[in-house]
């Protein structure tokens, strides 16, 4: 089994089974083995997290646990056992493991805890070390800009890019906020410096504030050595902080306190550092809302958005669909090493006619999936999914809308755009222009499944 992204080792065969067959459900690919050994073995750079027992032959949980750590392998291990001893959890924690549940344990919790994990894989993928979240390569942002609204918006970027203003970038999701950020960074001052990016809600409240601003020793459980943060990283350069709006409130005042007086603290220090990093923030949400309700401090996003700039959708952008999709090919292209990859005639009037709720990442994996399948090299309308070549309208509908409840309505527009998104709550909240964590919400709220 070659895309196993789960490690499971127990010696006991039943206990093996019930948790392949329970992680297979929870969207895992899982691979179970009897022994430590073994899992040292399997380890490499797709795997997500790993669950160990204690007691196995040959080489056990915590042997296995100290082995990772002296290899400086940064996979989240969560340890079980049959026994509730402290020592025995105070070690493992010690040696690095994320979590330590005793039999029986709640599966709830257990997959709850491996989700976590696997969150925090990506993370670490994305930035394995501080210097793997650095970029000070600026030759080519990625930046394309055809349409007209996005030639202003270059030119604009490329004004603000000679300040040392916070700029806030405000789209939907998959506009490519990031790709923007990079290129305002490539055209600034400090391009020649790292630049860093942080994803506000990829990480649990604790670990972001040590992601940012990093930790002394003996900070909190699990923090077994000194770690500098994002900011500190960033020194000099730029520091990208992605959908800012998610920020615990509680860290809002020390992000706060780097913008007024440029002065920080690590987690479990008293030492006052200096921060020397423009900061660029990005978001799809309301602030307007959010402050309303309490839950983004007023002078931070003041703070932030000293030059606000817009992303346009991509189903604004006319034309650009196809040049941005012709770019996605020619990668590809060069990626497999074929001499061309093209788009046929039929696919573009399909590509141009479609209203790419997920934006330019949408077309991006669009034009990935649909090379998969093309003959010859040529990417058809019959290659392209279901979705973008069927003839009903995209657009949301609902008729009849006077009489009825605002709930009624409510429920009705979500209800419609999960199935114009084929089910997928993700989209149907960008397609809205809600969050992720609001469409579950609001489902629970109105009763819908």
């Amino acid at each position: 089994m070659k895309n196993y992204n789960l490690i499971i080792a127990d010696d006991d065969a039943t206990v093996r089974r019930l948790l392949e067959m329970k992680a297979s459900h929870y969207g895992f690919h899982p691979i179970t083995v009897d022994n430590g050994a073994e899992v040292l073995a399997l380890v490499n750079e797709h795997v997500d997290a790993i669950l160990l027992d204690i007691h196995m032959p040959g080489m056990g949980g915590l042997e296995c646990l100290e082995a990772l750590a002296k290899e400086g392998n940064t996979i989240p291990v969560i340890i079980l056992s049959g026994e509730q001893e402290v020592s025995v959890a105070m070690q493992a924690v010690k040696l690095g493991a994320l979590d330590y549940l005793c039999k029986p344990f709640d599966l709830e919790e257990l997959f709850a805890t491996l989700r976590n994990a696997k969150r925090m894989s990506l993370i670490q993928r994305e930035n394995t070390s501080l210097k793997e979240g650095i970029s000070s390569h600026t030759s080519s942002s990625g930046l394309i800009a055809h349409a007209a609204a996005m030639l202003k918006l270059q030119k604009q970027a490329e004004k603000v890019a000679r300040l040392d203003s916070t700029v806030l970038l405000t789209g939907e999701s998959g506009t490519g906020k990031g790709v923007f950020a990079r290129y305002i960074h490539s055209q600034s001052e400090r391009a020649d410096k790292p630049f860093v990016t942080v994803s506000c809600p990829a990480l649990p409240r604790e670990l972001l504030e040590s992601e940012l601003f990093g930790h002394e020793k003996g900070a909190f459980t699990g923090a077994i050595k000194k770690r500098i943060g994002k900011i500190e990283a960033a020194k000099g350069g730029t520091l990208f902080l992605d959908e800012i709006g998610d920020l615990p409130m509680d860290l809002q005042p020390k992000l706060l306190n780097v913008l007024q007086d440029h002065e920080y603290s690590p987690v479990g220090s008293e030492k006052v550092m200096k921060s020397d990093v423009r900061i660029i923030t990005a978001t799809n949400i309301n602030f307007e809302e959010k402050i309303a309700n309490q839950e983004f401090r007023e002078d931070l996003y003041y703070r932030i958005s000293v030059i606000p700039l817009r992303l346009p959708a991509l189903r604004e952008r006319g034309d650009e669909i196809i040049v941005l999709a012709e770019h996605f090919a020619s990668r590809i292209a060069k990626n497999r090493k074929i001499k061309n990859l093209t788009i046929a005639p039929c696919a573009s009037d399909a590509l141009t006619s479609y209203h790419w709720p997920g934006n330019v990442r949408e077309l991006e994996n669009v034009i990935e999936r649909s090379s998969a399948f093309c003959e010859n090299h040529t990417i058809t309308a019959e290659d392209l999914p279901s979705k973008l070549t069927q003839k009903e309208a995209s657009s949301l509908m609902i008729s009849g809308l006077a009489g009825n409840t605002l709930a009624k309505i409510e429920a009705e527009a979500i209800q419609q755009t999960l199935t114009l998104c084929g089910g997928n709550k993700a989209q149907t909240a960008r397609t809205l222009g809600i969050t992720e964590k609001s469409i579950y919400n609001k489902m629970k709220r109105l009763g819908l499944s």
